[in-house]
Parts: C-alpha cells; structure tokens; sequence
C-alpha cells in the first residue's frame, strides 16, 4: 500500500513535470518575452529533455506504460532538434557568384598572454589564419590592433591583403591609436557604416556591401556574456566552505539574472535593426547564449540560422568550460541568400572560440 502511494505521489510529480516542460517550450519557441525569469526557464531546456529521457527510461524498466509521458516530452521537443544537432549534409559544389563569410571572436589576437610571454607564436599564428584563409566577408569579434606595435598592426595588415575594412570605436578605445572590438573586413566595396556600442567590446556594427549589382547589409554583433565561471563555486563546495559557496551561487545568479536583463534591451536594437534593414541581412556574431535563448529565438524570427540550415554535428563552437555549447552564429535572409555550406572549423584552436564559415549564393 505504501509503495503504491508513494507511486502515485511520484507519477503526479511526473504530471506536474511535463506541464512545467511545455510551459518551457512555448516560451522558449515563441520567444516573445525577454524577462529574466523566462531566461532561467528557457536556458533549462536542455536540462528539462534529459531528465525526460532518464524518467522516459526509468518507467519503461518498471512501468512500461507510464513511459509515454515522457516520451511525448520528447517527441513534442522536435521544432528544437535543429538548433541541436545536424545531420551532415552533402557539401554543395562551388557555384558561380557565391561567397564565403567567416565569424570569429580572435580573444583580441591573445595579447594578454603574449606580453605576459606565455606561447608568444599562439598571437601569430591566430592572426596569420585569420588574415590569409581565405573568404570574401570576415566578421571579428574581440579584434585588435594597435598602430604603435607592427607585429600587432592587424588593420593595415587585412588592408595590404585586399581587404576593405571597418571597425567600431567603443568608448574604451576612442582616442587611442588601435581598434579594439567588432571589425568587418570585405573583398567588396563597403559604401555605408553604422555601430552601436553595448559596453567596452559589446554592441553591433553593420557595413552595407556592394557585390556586383547587389548590396547586402552584414551586421556583426557581439551580445554581453552570459558565461559564469563555476571554478570558485566548486571549489568552496569541494572544500565545504558552505558559506562561501552560498556567496559564490548567489554571484552566479546576480550575473546571469543581469545578463538576461541586457541580452533582452539589446536583441530590442538588434531586431529593429534588422527590420528597417533597406536591404538583404547576413548576421554575425558572439551571442554569448544558446540557441534556446530569447536573442536566438527573435532573431530566428526574421532570418534563417546558418547551421540549422547546412551545419552538421552539435556545431560547439566554445572551446574552453563549458565546452559544449553553440554561442557563435551566422544568420541570413533566406529570400535573398541561399546557404550552400556551413561549418564550424574545430580544428582552429587559437582562441577560445571556434570559427564558423558560410558559404552563400545570392538569389
């Protein structure tokens, strides 16, 4: 009898569960509030489907035909299995009028360490990549460049090998000689510019692109972070310092309830960009959140994401903790873009996070 009651108290549990999950996927797909209490909800997706698949698992060892709940939470998940994983598609021949665009956050060409004299080569070798591979439109994020060292002036460097370039001025760096933040770099002509600074590095930069007959706008954008450093907080827990590990949580909540505060006023400037857009949208950028976040979904809302579209695999593109997780995107406006190609180049490894290359056709 008791065994039976504490059944039953565990399948309403269940019950209970499952609404909570398809609260999460409707806010999370429509995405149409930026709350910060729908940003702890929608970033515990992942988290909410393999529970499902344990509890899923678990009644079909014990209870075989309570096992259907959960796997309806499974299959209901499917509008998310794109932005997860893909299957690899076969590589699109090169076609005529095609071009090829790269993101990439450089880490600031990893200055920090060079100077503190630790793998020095690391700074060359990630600016040799980035300068010389080659691809039509380069959008950085974290870029640098510094007038009075030679081996770090990286602008002039992208200029002498062909390339139009633009950067963005952050308040930070305005009066100094170096460019520090977002860049675009274009084996076309640029013929407008705009920026908008988030704060230091963060915020966005567009350069509307003339190929040909056409002109694209390419907005490149890098959204504050969201990333947390759990290493103080499993080492105070390791430790049993409890109240500093009470102290360490709470700093993690502050900054991902901040962080979804500012991801929220800033996908408001990205989107009303890319609405009023006069011409054809290619998106890049760090967005600092997966892609179940409030800044993916509206953006989602109004172009096709690149990887859904032509990625392959999981496409993590963070190669430091927590590792697997895809923050790095390309988005474009499948009515005047066709995607032939995408990937996500995990085996450049000089910054913290991965390169991602698009191949596209203009319709």
């Amino acid at each position: 009898m008791k065994l039976k009651s504490k059944t039953t108290f565990f399948w309403r549990l269940h019950q209970l569960f499952f609404c909570f999950t398809l609260l999460v996927y409707g806010l999370t797909y429509f995405a149409f509030t930026g709350h910060w209490v729908i940003g702890f909800l929608m970033m515990s997706l992942p988290v909410l489907l393999v529970i499902h698949l344990i509890l899923c698992t678990f009644w079909l060892l014990f209870k075989p035909r309570k096992a259907s709940l959960s796997a309806l939470a499974l299959l209901l998940s499917f509008s998310f299995w794109p932005r997860t994983w893909r299957i690899s598609p076969e590589d699109a021949p090169p076609q005529q009028g095609e071009i090829t665009v790269m993101s990439y956050n450089l880490m600031s060409f990893d200055i920090c360490q060079y100077l503190d004299g630790i793998h020095p080569k690391n700074a060359f070798n990630m600016i040799d990549w980035a300068k010389n591979t080659k691809a039509d439109i380069k959008c950085f994020q974290e870029f640098y460049s510094f007038d009075n060292r030679p081996d770090f002036n990286t602008l002039q460097q992208f200029k002498k090998a062909g390339y139009y370039t633009t950067v963005a001025h952050p308040a930070i760096a305005r009066h100094e000689k170096h460019a520090f933040g977002l860049a675009i770099m274009s084996k076309y002509p640029i013929v407008k510019r705009d920026e908008r600074e988030f704060q230091d590095q963060n915020g966005m930069l567009y350069a509307d692109i003339k190929i040909g007959i056409d002109t694209i706008r390419v907005i490149n954008v890098h959204l504050r972070s969201l990333i947390v450093r759990f290493g103080r907080l499993k080492e105070a827990y390791k430790e049993k310092d409890y109240d500093q590990g009470k102290s360490e949580t709470r700093k993690v909540y502050g900054k991902l309830k901040n962080g979804f505060i500012y991801h929220a006023e800033e996908t408001k400037l990205l989107t009303e960009w890319i609405d009023q857009s006069p011409h054809p949208v290619l998106l890049c950028g760090d967005f600092n959140e997966t892609p179940y976040g409030f800044a993916y979904g509206q953006v989602r809302q109004r172009l096709s994401n690149s990887f859904e579209s032509a990625g392959s695999s999981f496409g993590f593109t963070y190669q430091n903790a927590p590792r697997f997780i895809r923050i790095d995107n390309q988005f474009y406006d499948k009515k005047s873009l066709e995607i032939l190609n995408f990937q996500t180049r995990r085996d450049v490894k000089y910054s913290d996070h991965y390169p991602i290359m698009g191949r596209y056709k203009l319709l």
